[in-house]
């Protein structure tokens, strides 16, 4: 695949993340995600759709609003690596880090690694 299908790949799951409703995010999952994906950062790993929307569930939880942009963006074979912001509901930053990204056959991601500062983390 080239690197615009990959984008555009990647930018539907973000999309994911801000998505607050489980059956709109489970429709981005599809679009987006293998059913069997592996997401994984320094606090969690999860497996499938259900895992990573319970996930997704809780940091809305915790941050009202948050969403997350994708600021660098590059990829080759089946791989990419993305650069990203973590912002509030009022546009604050309060996050950045990076993203690996695995894709399958079908162009869909099949494994999702985060890369941030854990607060509170020495």
């Amino acid at each position: 695949m080239k690197n615009d299908a990959y984008r555009s790949t990647w930018e539907i799951y973000t999309l994911s993340w801000s998505e607050t409703d489980a059956s709109e995010r489970l429709k981005l999952f599809e679009q987006s995600l293998s059913a069997d994906c592996i997401y994984t950062d320094p606090l969690i790993q999860t497996n499938g759709y259900g895992q990573l929307s319970g996930y997704m569930a809780e940091l809305h939880k915790n941050v009202n609003g948050v969403r997350f942009i994708t600021t660098a963006f590059s990829s080759h074979h089946d791989r990419s690596l993305a650069q990203w912001n973590m912002l509030d509901a009022n546009g604050n930053l309060l996050s950045q880090g990076a993203s690996y990204g695995l894709y399958g056959i079908d162009g869909r991601l099949v494994q999702m690694t985060g890369f941030y500062a854990v607060p509170g983390a020495v």
